[in-house]
């Protein structure tokens, strides 16, 4: 009598992490490097001059209101509208 057993394989698991971008994994030192090129040259058309505000009463019920009326922007579009309108609507001095 033969008997027949089935050999499995051992199970697949996958890597941990990320994959890598290139070929092979950044060192610690390309990874440094790539953070602070993010850092230093953010997305295309910021500055990368970020900002934290406290408004008052009168101006978070303003941006309450423009946020309703322009629902298609976000808070952060409606104050670049702002400023940029601000700065334009004033008098040019030489």
């Amino acid at each position: 009598m033969t008997k027949i057993t089935e050999v499995l394989s051992p199970p697949v698991t996958k890597k941990r992490g990320r994959k890598p971008k290139g070929d092979r994994p950044m060192t610690a030192a390309e990874r440094a490097k790539a953070s602070r090129d993010r850092r230093r040259f953010p997305m295309e058309g910021y500055s990368g001059k970020p900002i934290s505000v406290m408004l008052s009463g009168d101006a978070h019920m303003a941006l309450d209101e423009l946020i309703t009326t322009y629902s298609d922007k976000s808070q952060k579009e409606i104050v670049d509208l702002a400023l940029i309108h601000l700065l334009k609507s004033q008098p040019v001095t030489q």
